[in-house]
């Protein structure tokens, strides 16, 4: 089949659907796709399809499936048959995602991720799905050459059996994995202890199961927050984690409200469909605890929570895209914690320090200050109107 490219397809894309089809089997059934950045890998997906057969996808990026989905729209391709981990499905993990479905294909294609973690979970969902259904799977992901390694092979083959790289072209290169293992386990959280409690993580989450450094100092200006709320008997903060990652600062704001007798009202967002997964597990023993309202959704900039709703918003914005460094992406973020503040509330955020986000700030809220800094993490406070007083 040609491969007719969406407006945004590039060359990595045309490199990967040329290889799938390659490599297909010669009845693909169903089809699943990975990580597609532009659309056009599910755009090409819904073309190849016959008969009854679906289109499976789970693009961790909330972004990234929204595109599928308009992608599939403009070319007129089986609405009723393109089914999107998260958001057709409540099952955010591939392996639950595929059962709940009946996924029955043979193939399955999409982008590289950049973590190994989220690489060799894929692989050994995709295999053990495949052996219980007892069918073959082709598995077909592309990425820049320069940013691939053996390490790569070997996150596949906890799946797979065959494992290789095909012929690249240009800057780009495909890796196929075929022959799935019989005896597969499945993909462990990962668990680590932390001074609020056990962080969970999955797949890619940033971090993994461990703090980072930067959301240590901006939970401890957090939790403050909490505390001095908790002291005067102030009616429950309204507080929205955007970005949520591993959960860590939700922990963090959950365990000082309920070591307290506080209460808090928490809501916990993130573009990244592994921080969702990882925050929910780790926000796990704050579920349904008397006082501690806790949700968490899959949201790319909080863009479906109302505006004004929000007392306190605490933000450790990304400054890379994949492998790039871009300090602009915070810009979006701060338009949303602008927008979701009520009057008088304030917004945490924690940055490297040489990155200079206060001038950021100051021309977008009425007052900035520095709550703390060191070489290397700053935190500022912004407030969305002059306070009257002060938590």
């Amino acid at each position: 089949m040609i491969f007719a490219p969406e407006e945004n397809a590039d060359a990595l894309d045309r490199l990967i659907v040329h290889d799938a089809a390659e490599n297909a089997p010669n009845v693909p059934g169903d089809i699943l796709v990975l990580d597609d950045r532009s659309g056009a890998l599910t755009a090409w997906a819904c073309g190849w399809i016959e008969g009854r057969s679906r289109v499976f996808v789970r693009s961790v990026s909330r972004a990234h499936a929204a595109e599928a989905r308009a992608a599939a729209r403009r070319r007129g391709e089986l609405n009723d048959r393109l089914l999107i981990a998260g958001d057709d499905s409540p099952a955010l993990d591939l392996g639950s995602f595929l059962t709940e479905h009946n996924f029955s294909g043979s193939l399955a294609l999409g982008r590289l991720p950049k973590s190994l973690a989220a690489l060799e979970e894929n692989a050994r969902f995709l295999a053990r799905h495949a052996h219980t259904m007892d069918r073959e799977m082709t598995l077909v992901l592309g990425g820049a050459t320069k940013h691939m390694t053996r390490s790569m092979n070997d996150a596949l083959r906890a799946g797979f059996g065959e494992v290789r790289g095909l012929r690249g072209k240009g800057k780009f290169r495909s890796l196929y994995a075929s022959a799935p293992g019989e005896s597969v386990a499945p993909p462990p959280a990962r668990r680590s202890a932390w001074s609020s409690g056990e962080l969970v993580a999955y797949g890619g989450v940033f971090s993994g199961a461990k703090a980072d450094r930067g959301g240590e100092a901006l939970a401890r200006a957090a939790t403050t927050r909490i505390a001095t709320a908790t002291e005067r008997g102030l009616a429950p903060l309204r507080v929205l984690d955007l970005g949520c990652g591993n959960g860590m600062l939700s922990l963090a704001m959950c365990e000082t409200a309920a070591r307290g007798g506080g209460k808090l009202s928490l809501t916990a967002t993130d573009i990244d469909l592994d921080a969702v997964r990882s925050t929910r597990a780790t926000l796990t023993p704050y579920s349904g605890q008397p006082g501690i309202d806790v949700r968490v959704a899959w949201d790319d900039a909080a863009a479906g929570e109302p505006s004004e709703s929000a007392d306190l918003v605490l933000l450790n914005p990304p400054f890379h895209d994949g492998t790039r460094v871009d300090a602009t992406l915070v810009e979006p973020l701060v338009e949303s914690a602008l927008r979701l503040l009520k009057p008088g509330g304030e917004l945490l955020l924690v940055h490297n320090s040489h990155l200079r986000y206060r001038a950021l700030l100051d021309r977008r809220f009425a007052t900035t200050r520095e709550v703390s800094r060191n070489r290397t993490f700053t935190v500022l406070s912004a407030m969305k109107e002059r306070p009257t007083r002060e938590l």
